[in-house]
């Protein structure tokens, strides 16, 4: 397949592999995809790896999100003194989602 630059970097007169950016230009590219949900950082890695830029930033973006939310709750807890045990619970709940979102967002970071 001939192709006349590279979508990567502008190089032009290629044919399958860019001499400056070393691209594979006959991969397919991810699709934008229509929608993209918090449930979508649940999807194996695999799956991730063929998520558009687009898509895994918006993802980063509701990650992030989330993990704000949870960790502000967690210092609010941290202020209350009222009930300890109600607070505990509360706390290892928050960790509990405060963690994983913690790790998905590294994930998505990778790419």
């Amino acid at each position: 397949m001939i192709c006349s630059y590279c979508s990567y970097c502008g190089t032009e007169g290629l044919e399958n592999i860019c001499p400056f950016c070393g691209a594979d230009l006959n991969i397919k590219r991810p699709k934008l995809k229509e929608f993209v949900v918090l449930e979508d950082v649940e999807k194996p890695f695999n799956e991730l790896s063929c998520f558009h830029t687009y898509d895994l930033l918006v993802l980063l973006r509701l990650v992030r999100k989330e993990r704000t939310m949870a960790y502000d709750l967690m210092l609010r807890l941290k202020k209350d003194d009222k009930s300890p045990q109600i607070i505990q619970i509360t706390r290892n709940y928050l960790k509990d989602l405060y963690e994983p979102y913690t790790k998905c967002m590294k994930l998505i970071c990778l790419y």
